[in-house]
């Protein structure tokens, strides 16, 4: 019987974590804390958004006449070892 009010503990825990990191984050997007170029870690900020900037700067930089190079690496290589 001891085990059903752990499990509600790590419930609420977890959910008051969450409520807490989702208003952090908010609050510092809204409040400029957070560059807008940085879209590591934050939710809604995915590879898609990452991929859609770099599309911008490097039309950007054509309208210029600039030339640009672009260098991919996949990390999870660097460190096989590691569970992905």
């Amino acid at each position: 019987m001891m085990f059903h009010p752990i499990v509600l503990l790590n419930t609420l825990e977890k959910l008051i974590e969450k409520v807490i990191r989702e208003r952090l984050q908010y609050q510092s997007i809204t409040l400029n804390f957070v560059h807008p170029n940085q879209l590591g870690g934050l939710e809604q900020q995915s590879t898609t958004n990452t991929s859609i900037v770099l599309t911008y700067l490097i039309q950007s930089g054509w309208v210029k006449g600039l030339q640009t190079s672009t260098i991919v690496f996949d990390i999870s290589q660097f460190f096989p070892l590691l569970n992905h």
